[in-house]
């Protein structure tokens, strides 16, 4: 028996698995284009750039709804975010979204070299100031991102805005300036914090539909990333992963970490497993209020077509 219709998700997010070809980032675009989803999101890792990916994509497609990020709100600042939102808008002929968030450390201070802290004050200034930039206003603002005289010739522009709420302090900033929350590897008792602030929830959670061991290491060694980065930590600390959570913390090697995460300790933040177990995991985060946008595995299932097929 394969999912139920009310199974179905929101949304694909595009996976930047490591040691996996950089097209297959399009690959996967066409086929949640092909298979009719909603919603499709264009993050960033180490490959493509977040908006030249985008663009190409929404030159490619014409229904899919393009959301570009979660980017750090300290790389960018909101004028060029404005643009590079406004641009795929153009290139698409139809609305694109953006969803920003804090990051971590690592991409912010040690990839980039740029100064980390106090993202959550400076997501309140950037939001406002992006929202101008669509407008078609000529800036003229002051705060912890200044611009002058600045006024884009794409014209003015819907702006739709997730904030990407890993902590307290995010979520408040979502709560009271974004259009959307979006929340990445937390379990479903996660969802009611957020949903509780009465704006619409997002939940990005990897799924693997019949897995081959190949897609199951995949996925294992993702995840091992997370286990000790700053919001995550403590979010996955209380979905029952404490204990590879602290030996993250102490240093021991991801190729340990991965094996200590057994497949029940995985589901409790992602959904894997056959059609109708997916389908399962899938119906718990929508029951709570959110809308699930799946990160297909493609280890063993090259562009996640398995997987995006049965869950379409």
């Amino acid at each position: 028996m394969g999912p139920g219709s009310n199974s179905r998700p929101a949304g694909v997010v595009i996976p930047f698995w490591l040691g996996r070809p950089p097209r297959e980032a399009i690959e996967v675009a066409l086929l949640s284009e092909q298979l009719h989803y909603p919603e499709l999101w264009v993050g960033e890792m180490l490959h493509f750039d977040a908006f030249a990916l985008a663009g190409a994509i929404a030159a490619m497609t014409t229904e899919v709804t393009i959301t570009v990020g979660p980017l750090s709100i300290g790389l960018r600042d909101p004028v060029l975010l404005a643009m590079g939102v406004g641009s795929v808008t153009v290139i698409g002929g139809r609305p694109a979204r953006l969803a920003l968030g804090a990051s971590s450390p690592a991409v912010v201070a040690d990839w980039h070299g740029r100064l980390w802290g106090g993202e959550s004050k400076r997501m309140v200034d950037a939001l406002r100031l992006i929202r101008s930039v669509l407008r078609g206003e000529r800036t003229d603002h002051e705060g912890d991102f200044s611009s002058h005289g600045f006024r884009t010739a794409l014209g003015s522009q819907p702006a739709h805005l997730t904030v990407a709420a890993a902590g307290s302090r995010m979520m408040g900033v979502a709560a009271a300036a974004a259009d959307r929350i979006v929340l990445n590897l937390v379990p479903v008792e996660e969802v009611e914090r957020a949903v509780a602030t009465g704006k619409p929830v997002a939940v990005w959670l990897a799924a693997a539909v019949d897995p081959e061991a190949a897609g199951l290491a995949q996925l294992r060694r993702q995840l091992t990333l997370y286990l000790a980065a700053p919001g995550y930590s403590a979010v996955l600390t209380r979905a029952g992963l404490g204990v590879p959570v602290e030996a993250a913390r102490q240093g021991v090697p991801p190729s340990e970490l991965a094996e200590m995460l057994s497949i029940d300790l995985i589901n409790r933040v992602a959904a894997v497993g056959d059609a109708d177990h997916v389908a399962r995991r899938i119906e718990s985060y929508q029951g709570a209020g959110a809308a699930v946008m799946v990160v297909p595995v493609t280890g063993g299932d090259p562009g996640g077509e398995r997987t995006l097929s049965a869950l379409a």
